[in-house]
């Protein structure tokens, strides 16, 4: 009970002493109360003159002079342009539209292979193998004949039937100037790139629709971008980015948000936002581990200091001064936070004062001014704190004439 009291007494004492009302002039030495004194003024004990009397319920009085020395600070409530970084990870991937799988469109196998390895670089048009088929070279002879008998409806199906089967235009002309069919043909890349994927050997039988060489083109890259629940406000399609990796430091290549996936994976409470960035150089690779900064636009928004804000676990809590030197705590909601700035939703309007820092040592006093209302009126000790009237004075009003208190 003693150090109980000492705490209130060392918290009130540092933040309100300077704020509290007067002391009523003591009555003549031998009186139990103080002149216009209330019966169970905590005020009239010995030593409690310096607890400060709250009109409300959780009210703090502040001497700033003092307050500053425990570093105390103060601030207002104000709209400013919050901008928030967010930093993300995220792994490079060949972009979808520059991928391209190439193809047999017949039964047949291979021969003359160029394209041999992963990685290797393409233009448009190389010849990646020579393929022999016999449904081409048929297919061959029938365009020959047809054009021998002169029927240009044959010729015209003859020929579509080639082109459908992917002979370049450059074979179909060779086979019109020479009137030999070929043993093999050709099968070229159709767009410039690299070799991502090779799924055929040499001398190998492939069938239609085999997939042969996947070609991508990482001149312009992936990233996907892991965005926790949280921050998933702050992305939008369009915020520019800033993509870093490890083993290009000192490098900085720039990209927006082009996507974001519908769904948030269930295992990593994350939603995936796709970004797109140039790679003009070819020194980014798909499978790098990236680092990402978004900067979305800054807005205008109220907003409090970050150490204004005092979190209880159930709510929000800022220190709003009264106007009259005095502080309550207000419950708020928050919004977006930065390093410095937090944004309130609701409890505040612009202007209004709040304690920026140090807010535990005022939730410190105003919960012990509280635990001890609650304490001294289960004692019946009749303690007028807050300006409350408590039970031990009420209690000795109400008993017997000639029956001793309690």
């Amino acid at each position: 009970m003693k150090r109980l009291w000492i705490s209130a007494m060392a918290v009130a004492t540092a933040l309100g002493a300077g704020a509290c009302r007067k002391q009523e002039p003591k009555a003549a030495e031998g009186h139990a109360q103080p002149s216009g004194g209330r019966a169970g003024d905590m005020s009239a004990m010995p030593g409690m003159a310096g607890m400060p009397r709250q009109a409300d319920s959780g009210v703090i009085p502040i001497d700033r002079t003092r307050a500053g020395r425990l570093g105390v600070t103060f601030a207002r409530a104000a709209e400013r342009p919050l901008e928030r970084r967010v930093r993300l990870t995220g792994t490079l991937a060949y972009a979808e539209p520059r991928r391209e799988y190439v193809n047999a469109r017949v039964t047949g196998w291979i021969e003359g292979l160029r394209a041999d390895y992963v990685g290797r670089p393409v233009r448009k048009g190389d010849v990646l193998l020579s393929i022999y088929a016999p449904d081409l070279l048929s297919a061959q002879e029938e365009y020959l004949s047809a054009q021998r008998l002169g029927d240009s409806s044959l010729v015209a199906a003859a020929r579509r039937r080639l082109v459908l089967w992917n002979v370049p235009e450059d074979q179909i002309a060779m086979l019109d100037r020479t009137g030999q069919a070929q043993r093999t043909l050709a099968l070229r890349a159709p767009r410039a790139g690299e070799i991502a994927e090779k799924m055929v050997t040499d001398g190998q039988a492939v069938h239609a629709g085999d997939n042969l060489f996947l070609i991508a083109d990482r001149r312009r890259l992936w990233v996907d971008l892991a965005v926790f629940e949280m921050d998933a406000r702050m992305v939008r399609v369009g915020t520019p980015v800033s993509i870093i990796v490890d083993v290009l430091r000192g490098r900085t290549y720039r990209g927006r948000v082009t996507f974001i996936y519908p769904t948030v994976d269930e295992k990593t409470r994350t939603l995936t936002a796709r970004a797109e960035v140039e790679n003009d150089d070819g020194a980014l690779r798909p499978g790098m581990y990236a680092m990402a900064e978004l900067a979305p636009s800054g807005r205008q928004t109220l907003t409090v200091p970050t150490g204004a804000v005092l979190p209880t676990g159930t709510e929000n809590l800022v220190f709003v001064n009264r106007g009259d030197g005095s502080f309550t705590p207000r419950p708020v909601t928050v919004g977006t936070r930065t390093d410095s700035l937090v944004e309130v939703i609701k409890g505040l309007k612009p202007g209004d004062e709040v304690v920026a820092s140090a807010t535990y040592l005022l939730d410190s006093e105003s919960n012990l001014a509280a635990a001890m209302q609650g304490l001294m009126l289960q004692m019946g000790m009749g303690l007028n704190m807050g300006g409350m009237q408590m039970g031990g004075a009420q209690h000795a009003e109400s008993l017997p004439a000639g029956r001793p208190r309690p």
